[in-house]
């Protein structure tokens, strides 16, 4: 296994599920290379629309791990929220993906349509990556 985590954000997870060959790819690419691709439980919720056939979500998240939203991490989150000036529903579960980003050990990269938001959130330790 890689010291690499894929983080994927609602947006990114979204278009894996929609067929967006650039995100398919990069999700093949990862599990290829042995590099861990995970998003937050609450991303799941965020994710998930009519629009998505429940076969492609079905594919989607089967190899993306999914980390849970617990009272530690929500709690950090908002510490990030508040640092950051950010708040709102907008926020708060790219700020609990922050924090899961922030956590893993190695190198990790967090796949996001907000890349300016995800950024303050992230700091310097995470990459962030627009999709």
């Amino acid at each position: 296994m890689s010291d690499l985590w894929y983080l994927l954000d609602g947006e990114g997870l979204a278009r894996v599920a929609l067929g967006d060959p650039g995100m398919k790819a990069l999700l093949k690419d990862a599990h290829r290379s042995g590099i861990r691709v995970v998003t937050s439980a609450m991303t799941l919720v965020e994710a998930c629309h009519s629009k998505i056939r429940q076969p492609a979500w079905g594919w989607a998240v089967s190899g993306v791990g999914v980390e849970p939203v617990t009272r530690s991490v929500a709690e950090e989150a908002m510490r990030l929220l508040r640092s950051a000036g950010l708040h709102g529903d907008q926020y708060a579960v790219a700020a609990a993906l922050a924090v899961i980003a922030g956590r893993q050990r190695g190198r990790a990269v967090v796949f996001t349509s907000d890349v300016d938001g995800m950024g303050k959130l992230c700091g310097s330790r995470v990459l962030v990556r627009g999709v």
